[in-house]
């Protein structure tokens, strides 16, 4: 009686496990669905905005039943949240505040006439409705996170779920950034061309993270078919298509705007096989759910009738029992909740023949796999990160900061109570170098000027590529003479310089203005700029000269004024 009252509470918990799983993946699915249908306002919107405003009644008819989808999709779901008393972590009035705020905003760019609706405006619309999507993630990752609560078996399969999700709306995202000036015939502006690379690769990579994932989901033919439709359709024709597309028109504006609603009209049907994909996982796992709760409750009735048998068991039938089911789902459990705590999992091997405790086994090991390839992709994320910061502040062809590496090694060097000099440093005649040998040349000097900079810098000298033929260097320094002194031996040794190019020996020479900060330096762009001043001074002056701002000569008394200091001597002798 004891053993059949186990069993029976076993298969009970599995039934009511099954029932509170359907129950959330119900609530899950309504937020899907949300999640689709405010990504799908999204075409709609974007092609009216590359129409005109009399033309667009189609346009305008679709996005308002685009948003009337989306309003009652967050609709059903908001009253299912409220009903079951889960609004804790979704603020419901934040997110149709945001999306009221958003198509307002749309509504005003699409009252403009065509010629109004600059390429920077409709990126902004564009990516106020992606923000849209990103502020209803956590409502997802709440739904999401309750299934996982109900059967923890699900988690893989709701996170491929997500992960699918997620990919669609990226998917859907790519062309936001490059249409609008593809519609306007305009070549795609940097800024996008680089967000667009980085959809990209998040495309790519939540691909390669769930490609496996997929591979080993349910065992349908459906499946497997929208699984190499995706890989069909969209990564071998939309995705390739459009990368393309960005690639060509990033350099060069398109011949006419057909070209771009041919691009929208190829793309966007690609997509769907990744909606398609996501829609059958979730279906196919409240249908498990349906079906294990038909079976625990056949179960239960065969265990209520079995139960009369149980009690003319041995004491060996018994053991039996419990070394084939019970200590194996006690163990499974304890591995579960070290899985789940990230304490040392004790792999223990299921030596038993039950089928069901078999495939628990198996889902735990599915689990702790996915669960390593997450962390897995959160570490390659913040290497790419990482490196996409460095490369953002390193010139490419000096190898120096650029002028935002500059800055950002500068913040808080100011802050330290010291005395700095802010060195510019300019090529003389540099134009006529590309002009007379060609760019590659002009290259070649750079490099060879900023190979100068480079040898020179250390802990109390940093130097950078300032922009174009124009280099900055920062002296911490106790004495103005002493950097005085740094920046002279700089220009001498550039005078002395004999460059060899692909076009022959290039000789060179350059000049300098500097500004002094003493104490905190309260702003390292203000005082580049009185630099750059002393630079044009220097520049007017003849060229080939080191120059020192006006405001620092006010500091450094008569010995340093026009006609009594190093600077006018030599000012002197070059006259």
């Amino acid at each position: 009686m004891i053993i059949g009252s186990i069993a029976l509470r076993g298969v009970l918990d599995q039934y009511q496990r099954a029932g509170a799983s359907l129950v959330e993946l119900q609530l899950f699915e309504l937020a899907t669905a949300a999640a689709t249908a405010i990504t799908k306002e999204r075409r709609p919107l974007e092609l009216a905005l590359s129409v005109d405003p009399e033309d667009a009644g189609d346009l305008q008819t679709e996005l308002k039943a685009a948003r009337n989808d989306a309003d009652r999709a967050i609709a059903r779901f908001r009253a299912r949240v409220e009903a079951e008393k889960l609004q804790e972590g979704m603020n419901f009035n934040f997110l149709t505040a945001l999306l009221r705020e958003e198509r307002r905003g749309a509504d005003a760019l699409l009252a403009l006439p065509l010629e109004a609706r600059q390429v920077s405006l409709q990126l902004r619309v564009a990516r106020g409705m992606s923000a849209i999507s990103q502020a209803y993630v956590p409502f997802v990752d709440k739904a999401a996170q309750r299934v996982i609560e109900a059967d923890e078996s699900l988690a893989g399969r709701v996170n491929v779920a997500r992960l699918l999700g997620a990919l669609y709306e990226s998917a859907t995202r790519l062309p936001s950034e490059v249409m609008p000036a593809l519609k306007r015939s305009e070549v795609i502006p940097p800024e996008a061309v680089m967000t667009s690379m980085r959809v990209q690769q998040r495309i790519l990579a939540l691909w390669d993270v769930g490609v496996s994932q997929l591979e080993f989901g349910f065992d349908s033919p459906q499946l497997r078919q929208a699984h190499e439709d995706i890989r069909a359709i969209y990564f071998g024709k939309g995705f390739p298509f459009l990368t393309r597309a960005i690639e060509t028109y990033s350099r060069r504006p398109l011949n006419a705007t057909e070209r771009g609603d041919r691009i929208s009209e190829v793309y966007a049907p690609t997509t769907l096989p990744i909606l398609r994909m996501r829609n059958l996982y979730v279906d196919a796992m409240m249908k498990e759910a349906v079906a294990i709760q038909e079976s625990t409750l056949l179960q239960m009735k065969l265990v209520v009738f079995l139960t009369g048998l149980i009690l003319v068991m041995t004491a060996i039938a018994t053991w039996v029992l419990y070394r084939q089911m019970l200590r194996p789902l006690f163990g499974l459990r304890d591995q579960i909740l070290a899985l789940c705590e990230r304490r040392p999992l004790s792999r223990r091997r299921y030596e038993g023949s039950v089928l069901a405790v078999r495939s628990l086994y198996k889902a735990l090991e599915t689990l702790e796999t996915r669960d390593h390839q997450r962390m897995v992709l959160e570490q390659e994320r913040a290497e790419l990160a990482e490196k996409l910061r460095t490369l953002s502040e390193t010139d490419e062809l000096t190898g120096l900061p650029n002028r935002r590496g500059l800055f950002a090694r500068l913040d808080g060097l100011g802050e330290q109570g010291r005395d700095y000099v802010a060195i510019l440093g300019d090529i003389d005649h540099f134009k006529a170098v590309n002009d007379t040998y060609g760019h590659g040349p002009g290259d070649e000097v750079l490099a060879a000027f900023s190979a100068c900079l480079r040898k020179r810098a250390g802990e109390d000298i940093v130097v950078a590529r300032y922009g174009g033929e124009e280099f900055a260097i920062v002296v911490r320094s106790d004495g103005l003479e002493m950097a005085l002194a740094f920046a002279e031996e700089l220009r001498g040794e550039v005078e002395g310089l004999a460059v060899r190019t692909t076009a022959g020996t290039i000789r060179i020479t350059a000049s300098f203005g500097l500004a002094h900060q003493g104490g905190p330096v309260a702003s390292w762009q203000a005082l580049f700029s009185i630099a750059d001043r002393a630079l044009y001074d220097a520049k007017a002056a003849g060229r080939n000269r080191v120059r020192l701002s006006n405001a620092t000569l006010a500091t450094l008394g008569p010995a340093a004024q026009p006609g009594g200091g190093t600077a006018a001597r030599r000012d002197e002798a070059a006259a």
